[in-house]
């Protein structure tokens, strides 16, 4: 029986049916970045290898641009520099050794067309909302601010919100809309009403936040006009001068994301055959130190507070499996042979869990998995810790590299580990490698 975590698993899974609605935007731009780029190639008498290969390099460009990214009120010269660039570098790259002349006007034909039809879709999008077919909204608070900006949105449809009502636990005399409920109600709320969009008014409300985009939502920050959140963070969305901040979208939905997994399967397989002369010195080891028994396999709790079977190599045998269960710490007994203290300092008896990884347990990078016990227990008295489940657990991870292994505060491990999944980017899973490969080569113990 899987382990309660924050996060509701069945919610998460209803999430598969909405998503599709909210990337709309972004694919519908990279569709026309790719036709444009492919009209260009081909005006250009380009090869139709080079013609692929351009389109393909300008949506990626882009992507490294943030081109892409959903706007509540889009405009055509949205990152407009960035896309000329973008074409610039494409046809430079996939048409080599052309002339400079040739990119250089390549690149105007491409921005040409894809302003163009960027006007078109953003034009079909304006239309429609105007037409009705804005996102149902919710807006968390019921105080003046937010009734300003529920009266602005349903006042200017074109932003593509329309809101039904207020979430508040002490809302007002007379709201504008209906209260539905307080902020506890978020996740009935958006069933039952089919709910889009989120905007949080004021602050206190981070649960609330993160339960409407495991939802699905879009989920919006709206600070009042004049709060010093903007001399902190790039405002680049408001409704008629309301600033907004979007929500960022979980790391499991990012472009990068998958190269996460191929990474995972890359180390893996190749630390496997790597290893393997060395699995099997420290296996015959083991089996001289402990007898009988070199694998030693762990219930753990993984993903979203699912079971996983970690496997290790013996350093102990425990007396029996209640204290495999709840013994928090092996590094100081005296039972661990000195086979087992040389593995535990080289971190070679974690070797086996790459085939955890291979079979898709766990991540290279993560959070650390822990048994079921200590997970109930710390998840009552560790603030934060239940959060350390919203990401796939892993054999390293940031706590780990801070020095925080064995018997270490554990509410700074869930600190460490929940910063690491609020900023989670490819290029932080690599540095953590790379640090963790160093590590291994001057080993202190655990």
């Amino acid at each position: 029986m899987a382990v309660r975590v924050g996060g509701d698993r069945q919610v998460r899974r209803q999430v598969m049916h909405r998503r599709p609605r909210v990337a709309v935007q972004p694919l519908g731009l990279a569709g026309i970045d790719l036709i444009c780029m492919a009209f260009t190639a081909a005006v250009a008498g380009q090869e139709a290898l080079r013609i692929g290969l351009a389109a393909v390099l300008v949506v990626a460009f882009g992507c490294v641009g943030h081109v892409y990214a959903a706007r509540i009120l889009p405009s055509t010269l949205d990152r407009g520099f960035w896309l000329t660039g973008a074409g610039a570098a494409a046809a430079l790259a996939a048409f080599w050794p052309a002339t400079l002349t040739v990119v250089g006007l390549s690149a105007a034909l491409f921005t040409v067309c894809a302003l163009c039809l960027r006007s078109v879709l953003y034009f079909l999008v304006r239309r429609a909302r105007m037409n009705g077919r804005s996102a149902p909204a919710v807006v968390i608070g019921a105080g003046p601010h937010a009734h300003k900006l529920a009266a602005t949105l349903l006042a200017h449809p074109e932003y593509g919100l329309l809101p039904l009502g207020f979430l508040d636990e002490a809302a007002g005399d007379r709201p504008l809309l209906p209260v539905l409920g307080g902020p506890a109600d978020t996740g009935a709320v958006i069933r039952a009403h089919d709910v889009r969009a989120v905007v949080v008014t004021g602050q206190g409300h981070p649960s609330v936040a993160r339960t409407a985009r495991a939802l699905g939502c879009q989920v919006f920050l709206a600070p009042e006009p004049g709060e010093p959140v903007a001399d902190f963070v790039s405002l680049r969305e408001h409704v008629r001068g309301f600033p907004l901040v979007r929500m960022r979208a979980e790391a499991q939905h990012s472009l990068a994301w998958p190269l996460k997994r191929a990474i995972d399967v890359a180390l893996a397989l190749t630390g496997l055959i790597v290893s393997a002369p060395i699995l099997a010195v420290c296996a015959l080891l083991v089996r001289w130190e402990t007898g009988p028994g070199l694998l030693f396999k762990q219930r753990r709790v993984g993903y979203l507070g699912e079971p996983i079977e970690l496997v290790k190599l013996r350093t102990l045998k425990p007396v029996d499996a209640h204290e495999s269960e709840t013994l928090w710490s092996i590094a100081h007994d005296a039972r661990v042979g000195p086979v087992g203290r040389m593995l535990r300092r080289t971190s070679f008896d974690e070797l086996p869990q790459l085939w955890n990884v291979l079979k898709g347990d766990m991540s290279v990078v993560g959070p650390r998995p822990e048994r079921p016990y200590f997970v109930e227990e710390f998840s009552r008295t560790v603030p934060g810790y239940e959060l350390r489940h919203r990401m796939p657990v892993g054999i390293t991870g940031w706590a780990q590299i801070h020095g925080l292994r064995g018997d270490t505060s554990i509410e700074d491990r869930a600190r460490f580990d929940n910063h690491y999944i609020d900023g989670w980017s490819l290029r932080t899973d690599l540095k953590i490698i790379l640090l963790t490969v160093w590590s291994m080569l001057r080993p202190g113990g655990s």
